[in-house]
């Protein structure tokens, strides 16, 4: 029995270290949401600024009350009331972000890549795959309303 005490103790501690970690972890994670949600805007403009296209992002919305996609993050654009959501698609073990502009109905108007690296990646996906990608953001967009 006392050969068993000692060996408790070690792994409850252990545990505990583990434990404390993933919740340090969490909290970074989640408190650290708006700091992350501007610096990826402010990339993404600048890719948008670099490709010549005219949309630009204004600010991030507040996630959609449906489920999302965790690495899905939704904006609004400015001069209209369309919004975009920044998503990465992973294929072949690549992480390839992409836009997807959501017009004020609530389907997606397009859906870009952002990043030359992204671009050559994004024209080798299926459009089976794009698909799945389009339903499911709109319907996160009529369930939640993309945040607003």
């Amino acid at each position: 029995m006392n050969s068993l005490v000692p060996v408790l103790k070690d792994r409850a501690i252990l545990l505990g270290w583990i434990f404390g970690l993933a919740l340090a972890g969490a909290l970074l994670w989640s408190l650290t949401q708006p700091l992350r949600a501007g610096y990826l805007l402010r990339a993404v403009n600048k890719t948008l600024v670099a490709s010549g296209d005219t949309r630009r992002l204004l600010s991030p919305l507040p996630r959609p009350a449906a489920k999302t996609v965790p690495l899905a993050t939704w904006y609004s654009l400015t001069d209209s009331n369309s919004r975009m959501c920044v998503f990465a698609i992973m294929r072949n073990g690549i992480l390839i972000p992409c836009g997807a502009y959501i017009s004020a109905d609530g389907t997606v108007e397009d859906i870009i890549p952002i990043g030359g690296h992204a671009a050559q990646m994004f024209e080798r996906i299926p459009q089976g795959i794009m698909q799945i990608y389009v339903r499911k953001i709109e319907s996160l967009s009529a369930a939640g309303r993309g945040g607003r």
